[in-house]
């Protein structure tokens, strides 16, 4: 029984690609062989590597947009070779119209983790073709189709995309989402049985994540740090705030980001072994990206998450489902408030679902 993935492979994005790497080879740890469908959509590309100079409120961070994002561009190889050295993709790709001949491979298909079930509450017409692949549409009558923490990303659905996905969803033998608030959302679409499962980056132990830092030449900083990594998310956050707080501490601050962040501060481009290697060697970590949320508790570290806002405010939800599932308490911080960094916490140790390993079998 062969098991194909669809996920999100090749976003030049940490957790992405971490996800993506940590769930196929878990299943495989299972004893299934398993490999990441090397599924290309146009569209979701497109918007991760997505770079926009003309976001810049100033010439120097015009002129710092344009010098960032040819520096982003010699990083993005470093994605790509991380993927095909340590993801076992599918050596066929498959794009929009030669899917289907996934079928012919794979005797099970999963779809996640990550934010696979997130259209932005865009029309539904406009995301045909990615909400039938990440939905699994294309498997056939007899294929198995499980979902393992997908992400619908929202905690509300508008009308049109429930409709289009009630007849998606009962073709699933399992359904397991990221988010408390997923479980409800599946129930709106007609699925009273979803599960609300771990991230797969939190199946596997510090000490895999710590190889692959280590079977690499990375670079380290020279100074004790506080990781600042930021998405180009919406957030009510004045950046300098870190700087101040880690000035007071004589501490640096290493400025790693993602998703076309633009300003004119000096940031730390990292490859994927070098953000592993920063998040676990941080005296503190301060992000508003889930991953790192995740690798921190992975790692132990103290972090601090920056709240999304304005029309991202229901991404907040993952972040809520995180502090639970890990026993972290809420780990809000403000740019006044740095207080919960210094808050300890004891890790709730992670596992994979019972209910997926039988549907698996």
């Amino acid at each position: 029984m062969k098991v194909g993935i669809v996920t999100f492979q090749r976003a030049y994005n940490y957790g992405a690609v971490l996800q993506a790497y940590a769930l196929c080879r878990s299943i495989n740890t299972l004893g299934y062989p398993c490999e990441v469908i090397d599924y290309h959509c146009a569209k979701f590309e497109k918007d991760y590597r997505k770079v926009s100079i003309f976001n810049s409120k100033s010439l120097r961070s015009f002129v710092s947009a344009i010098v960032n994002g040819r520096v982003r561009n010699r990083k993005r190889k470093r994605f790509v070779d991380f993927v095909e050295k340590e993801i076992h993709l599918s050596n066929k790709q498959y794009y929009e119209n030669n899917i289907t001949e996934a079928n012919e491979v794979y005797d099970i298909f999963i779809t996640g983790s990550d934010q696979v079930w997130n259209y932005w509450y865009a029309n539904v017409k406009r995301y045909k073709n990615p909400l039938h692949a990440y939905f699994l549409d294309f498997g056939s009558d007899g294929t198995k189709r499980l979902s393992y923490a997908a992400s619908w990303g929202v905690t509300k659905l508008p009308e049109d995309f429930v409709q289009a996905a009630k007849p998606l969803l009962a073709k699933f033998n399992y359904l397991g989402v990221r988010e408390e608030s997923g479980v409800d959302l599946c129930r709106q679409c007609g699925r009273e049985d979803a599960e609300w499962v771990c991230d797969p980056t939190l199946l596997l132990g510090a000490e895999t994540y710590r190889n692959l830092y280590a079977e690499n030449k990375i670079r380290k900083p020279e100074k004790n740090y506080i990781l600042l990594y930021m998405l180009n998310n919406t957030c009510d956050f004045d950046i300098q705030s870190v700087y101040d707080f880690a000035a007071g501490r004589q501490l640096d601050v290493v400025y790693v980001t993602g998703n076309g962040v633009i300003d004119s501060r000096k940031k730390y481009f990292a490859t994927i072994p070098e953000w592993l290697y920063l998040v676990d060697n941080a005296e503190y970590v301060i992000t508003n990206s889930f991953h790192c949320g995740v690798f921190s508790t992975i790692f132990h570290k103290q972090f601090g998450i920056v709240p999304l806002s304005g029309k991202l405010i229901g991404m907040n939800a993952r972040f809520d489902s995180l502090f639970e599932l890990r026993g972290t308490g809420n780990r809000f911080v403000t740019d006044r408030d740095f207080s919960v960094l210094e808050k300890t916490y004891q890790v709730k140790p992670a596992k994979v679902s019972q209910n997926f390993l039988n549907v698996l079998q």
